[in-house]
């Protein structure tokens, strides 16, 4: 990836707000407790997931076999409160 953008450019790069970046041991630290709470299921023929995207870290792991999935984005609502 890094022959295609340059390193800023990654879609998982993280920096300090001042730009400097962030060290390997505390992303290491970071990626600890994002995967203690990580919480996976098996899909079903007809699942639905909705998640609130500014509340939620998400991701997709690796698969085999076939699968579609659909996506749909809506207005936010209730952003006043936070």
């Amino acid at each position: 990836l890094l022959e295609i953008v340059d390193e800023e450019d990654l879609p998982r790069n993280v920096y300090y707000g001042d730009g400097s970046p962030i060290e390997e041991s505390l992303l290491d630290d970071i990626r600890g407790v994002l995967a203690e709470a990580t919480v996976s299921f098996p899909w079903c023929s007809g699942d639905v997931l909705m998640l609130d995207n500014m509340l939620t870290a998400h991701a997709r792991t690796p698969f085999s076999g076939p699968r579609k999935v659909i996506v749909a984005m809506a207005q936010g609502h209730g952003l006043d409160l936070l």
